[in-house]
């Protein structure tokens, strides 16, 4: 009987490794190095020793973001990482407890320009430590609303409310103190477009003298009597824009008087001409009888000094739509304001179409003295664009 192919193949190959004397083949297998014990036991103490200082490092078991300080990691998290809405902050409170609860400690400001008001007295109870707060174009924010940001008034710093429907009694209400209350350490304050008088403005003045930019735009309460407040209690105060607003040219003498004040804008108020622009830098609505005498361009810095006693520290002035504006005006601001790096004067209105030569002349010159000058004309017949 055959057997099978597979036993007889298995059969061959060991006939073929088979020695021609008969002898058995033997596979030589190296063994190790030798240890004696004596390494052995110096060996697994170095061992033991290694394990149990890798078990006590404390960094052995954390992760990277556990080493990180909370305040470290808040601004990691807060510091232009995310952008600061309820609804990242909801994402990242889900992550971990410690993430929540950085972002319950150390967040300092919020956009809630698209939260949901009944949730804004749950948020400024939860964020507790918030200084910059963003209500701008909410329609829906009253007075009711002002007063759930009372926990944190002490702590503002600044505070838009810009198109809200705000009125006297809420600010009044959150800005007014008792006697014994210390005074808001707010510095930007927002108030354009808001139903707001004058007597919550000069409250506002009065409780607020760190205010360093203040916006109130088409507020139709406010007033000359409010520009002299302003220079009165305001000694910090380095921005202001009251554009639409209904001053004139008596309340921008009352400005030059602010002591910080370096940027203003006085757009499209009604009541106001090149008159105002030169109340601003002299600190006069027009030039006296003996200053008429001379012209400015012959008037050295030590006259001017001694005639005016002092020169504007203003930056930049805006002053678009306003009328009346001349070569002569250009002259007066570039001998009064010596720091003036930048002039607003587009959509400049005039009767007819005079010339325009000495105007550029003028505005040369102030390019000359590092002024960036934005200037367009309107007239009855067309407009004008001189980009400069």
């Amino acid at each position: 009987m055959e057997e099978p192919n597979l036993l007889r193949q298995k059969r061959k190959g060991r006939n073929q490794n088979t020695p021609a004397n008969g002898a058995s083949t033997s596979f030589h297998v190296t063994s190790p190095p030798h240890i004696t014990d004596e390494a052995s036991t110096r060996l697994s103490k170095r061992l033991r020793h290694k394990m149990a200082a890798k078990t006590e490092d404390p960094t052995n078991n954390c992760r990277p973001m556990d080493i990180l300080s909370n305040d470290t990691l808040a601004n990691i998290l807060f510091d232009g990482f995310i952008d600061q809405t309820p609804r990242q902050l909801a994402s990242i409170s889900c992550v971990c407890k410690r993430f929540k609860l950085v972002a319950e400690t150390s967040l300092t400001s919020l956009d809630l320009r698209k939260v949901k008001l009944p949730l804004l007295n749950q948020i400024i109870n939860r964020y507790t430590n918030l200084c910059h707060l963003d209500f701008s174009n909410i329609r829906e924010f009253g007075d009711r609303h002002m007063q759930l940001l009372l926990p944190v008034r002490e702590k503002l710093q600044s505070l838009k409310l810009r198109g809200t429907k705000v009125t006297d009694r809420s600010i009044e209400s959150f800005f007014g103190l008792t006697a014994r209350e210390r005074s808001i350490p707010i510095e930007i304050l927002d108030l354009s477009g808001t139903m707001i008088s004058q007597k919550a403005a000069v409250t506002i003045a009065i409780c607020c003298p760190d205010l360093k930019s203040l916006k109130l735009s088409m507020c139709q309460g406010i007033t000359d009597a409010f520009m002299e407040c302003v220079s009165t209690h305001l000694k910090k105060l380095q921005s202001l824009d009251v554009s639409m607003c209904p001053i004139t040219a008596k309340g921008c003498t009352s400005l030059f008087c602010a002591p910080s004040l370096r940027e203003v804008d006085i757009s499209a108020c009604p009541e106001l001409n090149a008159h105002a622009i030169r109340a601003l830098v002299t600190g006069q609505i027009g030039c006296d009888d003996k200053d008429a005498q001379d012209s400015v361009d012959v008037l050295d810095e030590t006259e001017l000094l001694r005639r005016r006693g002092n020169v504007s520290t203003l930056i930049s002035i805006s002053a678009q739509y306003m009328k009346e504006i001349d070569a002569n005006l250009l002259d007066v601001m570039t001998a009064y304001a010596p720091h003036l790096r930048r002039l607003d004067l587009r959509h400049y209105q005039e009767i007819d179409n005079t010339d325009l030569s000495s105007f550029k002349m003028s505005l040369r010159k102030m390019q000359q003295n590092g002024v960036q000058v934005a200037f367009s004309r309107s007239n009855i017949i067309g407009t004008t664009l001189l980009q400069h």
